[in-house]
């Protein structure tokens, strides 16, 4: 990654990270690198990552990473059954702000389950990851079963 001159130090940041990681100076090309330690609960799935410079102003750049998932957890599938199509929320909750939505009869990838606010008297939420949040299973057809979030 590519950082002006001037940062004395630079340090990456992510929610699945144990602790935030000091990068090191590689001199050619001009770069940062470094090894982080991933939480074991991290969710499979795309997590973002923010890079800041110490000593370097307010520089600041962004990227993704990929936790796989893990070699003996298998991803249920389910099927989006709402005609109007599904938003996935930050919170299992239908206050919460939406990260994103599905079509109806998508196939989409369930994590875990968790109860949250009841949709139709329904109280189960899935996590999904992309977009990272959670969906009301009123309206999701799992074609398995569906793990507690830990």
């Amino acid at each position: 990654m590519n950082v002006p001159k001037t940062c004395r130090a630079v340090r990456a940041k992510s929610d699945a990270f144990a602790k935030p990681v000091m990068l090191a100076k590689k001199t050619k090309p001009l770069m940062y690198t470094g090894q982080a330690a991933v939480k074991a609960n991290a969710a499979p799935g795309s997590h973002q990552v923010v890079v800041g410079g110490i000593g370097c102003g307010k520089w600041v750049a962004k990227g993704t990473f990929t936790v796989p998932a893990a070699p003996n957890s298998k991803v249920v599938k389910g099927t989006v059954t709402s005609k109007a199509g599904l938003f996935v929320r930050r919170q299992p909750t239908s206050n919460s702000p939406a990260t994103g939505t599905y079509r109806y009869r998508q196939t989409i990838a369930l994590v875990c389950k968790k109860a949250g606010q009841p949709v139709a008297g329904n109280r189960t939420w899935y996590r999904v990851n992309v977009p990272k949040g959670w969906v009301t299973a009123r309206y999701v057809k799992a074609q398995g079963f569906v793990p507690n979030c830990k």
